[in-house]
């Protein structure tokens, strides 16, 4: 036996029994004697490669946090999810997120009272989860501040009294959960301006059909209110709840006042 033979089997010798104290190893003995697998060996492999990917997926890879950071789960901001939809059906997305920033910290050192800057922290969180493809709710978010959803939900509202233009990218919006005023209302806004459905997405952070189908079903109603079909008539046409027909109604008799204001100046 030559000198590389017996260095081959000393190496295997000693480091042999190291390759076995690894998790993919136990994961597979696992398989293979506890979950009927023995005679499986290449499906377990293969189930192993796609579990491990996943836990790397959604863990954070050392020195990656800096001081301050969190990992934050959301869903896929590419999934179709709304009401009916069970957590456990879609796709979710990890995030990294500053709880607070240096340049936040100096804010308050500065003399910034921390309820002033509350809400730009949540709307800060939001959008650098959104950035990376993860959409949070505000029940997630509550979580990192130790606060309830509703608190939440407060905080965005003080956020988009400064900041009426926008609209932040949270479950509520993305996936049109629940009656926020932050959606509709801004689209049909945008829309009365007189932009197009991709800036109106953009602005909004809403996809493009989503627009259209706000917009068209406003459009709908409001033909048929101008043609002097009564409200039930309205609900029937559209095949809309009186609820949201009514809501449509209230946003074009807004920009109708406001059309006459401008008009009599």
């Amino acid at each position: 036996m030559d000198s590389q033979a017996r260095k081959r089997l000393s190496n295997k010798a000693i480091y042999g029994p190291l390759s076995k104290k690894t998790l993919r190893s136990v994961l597979k003995r696992e398989l293979l004697n506890n979950f009927g697998f023995e005679n499986m060996a290449l499906v377990a492999d293969l189930l192993i490669d796609r579990f491990l990917a996943i836990v790397d997926k959604f863990s954070v890879t050392p020195g990656r946090l800096r001081p301050y950071q969190t990992m934050v789960i959301g869903v896929d901001k590419r999934e179709k999810f709304g009401y009916g939809t069970s957590i456990a059906d879609v796709k979710l997305k990890s995030a990294i997120v500053s709880l607070i920033t240096p340049e936040e910290i100096l804010e308050l050192a500065e003399g910034m009272a921390l309820r002033e800057l509350q809400p730009r922290m949540v709307a800060r969180i939001i959008e650098e989860a959104y950035a990376q493809g993860t959409v949070l709710s505000f029940d997630i978010v509550g979580l990192l501040f130790g606060l309830s959803p509703v608190t939440i939900s407060k905080w965005v509202k003080r956020y988009y009294a400064s900041h009426p233009d926008e609209v932040l990218p949270h479950a509520g919006v993305v996936f049109d959960l629940g009656r926020t005023v932050s959606h509709k209302d801004r689209v049909l806004m945008l829309y009365y301006q007189g932009l197009l459905t991709q800036e109106i997405a953009r602005r909004t952070n809403h996809n493009p059909p989503q627009v259209d189908k706000y917009i068209n079903d406003h459009q709908r109603i409001v033909t048929a209110h101008e043609a002097k079909h009564s409200f039930d008539e309205i609900c029937l046409l559209t095949g809309l709840s009186p609820s949201l027909v009514r809501e449509h109604l209230d946003w074009y008799q807004r920009f109708k006042n406001k059309k006459t204001e401008l008009t009599s100046d």
